[in-house]
């Protein structure tokens, strides 16, 4: 064999080698990526659902308010009061009073 020709050979091993490696790099790196996606998301949509139970609960806030100040007036409030969505309850059935913090009722 002539050294022109192993030289050619040597070459394109490399050249077949480099190519693969660079094919599982590439596969690799778009694998990561797309990963990172999912895990994106996965965040937006916990923080949605997390920003959907602040939103029930100031509704739920906001009605157990126009219950309690149907109830109770209040001379001078310092806040004015939430818009509630739907009708104010008449009677305390239906609304948890109790402390979400902690366990006790």
């Amino acid at each position: 064999m002539s050294r022109t020709a192993k030289a050619l050979f040597a070459a394109s091993v490399v050249f077949c080698g480099a190519s693969i490696w660079g094919v599982h790099r590439i596969q690799t790196l778009e694998r990561e990526t797309m990963f990172a996606g999912v895990i994106r998301d996965e965040a937006r949509l916990a923080a949605k659902r997390a920003q959907k139970a602040r939103e029930l609960e100031f509704e739920d806030q906001a009605r157990k308010r126009a219950y309690l100040e149907s109830v109770q007036a209040v001379s001078q409030p310092v806040v004015p009061p939430p818009p509630v969505k739907g009708d104010v309850p008449t009677s305390p059935d239906g609304l948890d009073f109790g402390c979400k913090t902690c366990d006790k009722p």
